[in-house]
């Protein structure tokens, strides 16, 4: 009798002993598994926060957007564009100037006719989607898209006679040229698709300043993302 007593309290303490160890195993996973979900709720909120995560990064066009050339020369035949010339003349519009420093009075002209100069900028869209290119700034001076170079053949070489079908921007505006085209078009909207390599041509206007040889360009384009695409261009020389 005696024996069987204590054989049962033997097994009694070996139950309570088990229990003992299976809650404190229970609550060690459970401390665990709170330690992870809070470790990884950290870096997911900061990855939101800071932009850290790829995944989470909503403005990638900042980062896919480069620049491949550029041409700002009182030149002929701009970034090889057999019908886009700049004449120096020494002044931005490339005629006469008021006491003011301001353009004569017909800026959408071609520089050899008294007309503001013309820039050109290569650029890619290396993203995986389309890019939509709202307005270029530079220097600060911001220069818009010009819709009624809509699917129209470029043709910077002789005055535009019409102000609905332009064959070149007007002043303070630019176009997309499709550089596959021959002859080269004019891109009928601003999209910009994935891989594609496009000039931009950009008129400078009334309120551009002139851009030294020795001076650097700051170019910012506007993709309707958080951030617009900041590009510096080390030297220049448009009028």
């Amino acid at each position: 009798m005696f024996n069987q007593l204590t054989k049962k309290k033997k097994n009694s303490c070996l139950k309570s002993r088990r229990a003992v160890t299976e809650i404190i195993s229970t609550m060690l996973l459970m401390g665990i598994t709170i330690t992870g979900a809070t470790t990884l709720t950290y870096f997911v909120n900061d990855g939101f926060i800071s932009g850290n995560l790829e995944a989470v990064s909503l403005d990638s066009a900042s980062k896919n957007i480069l620049l491949l050339a550029y041409d700002t020369r009182d030149s002929s035949n701009l970034l090889t564009l057999s019908k886009v010339h700049n004449e120096y003349t020494g002044f931005l519009c490339g005629g006469m100037v008021t006491p003011f420093g301001t353009c004569n009075e017909s800026p959408n002209s071609i520089p050899e006719n008294g007309g503001t100069e013309f820039i050109v900028l290569q650029i890619q869209n290396q993203g995986i989607n389309s890019v939509f290119l709202e307005d270029i700034a530079i220097n600060n001076i911001i220069h818009t898209w010009d819709s009624s170079t809509s699917g129209i053949e470029l043709d910077a070489s002789i005055d535009y006679l019409s102000a609905t079908n332009r064959s070149y921007p007007a002043d303070g505006m630019f176009s997309i040229l499709l550089i596959q085209s021959t002859p080269i078009f004019q891109n009928e909207n601003i999209e910009i698709q994935s891989g594609q390599i496009v000039n931009l041509l950009v008129k400078l206007g009334s309120d551009d300043s002139d851009i030294q040889l020795n001076k650097g360009i700051n170019i910012r384009l506007d993709t309707g993302g958080i951030h617009p695409v900041e590009i510096l261009v080390e030297s220049g020389d448009a009028r």
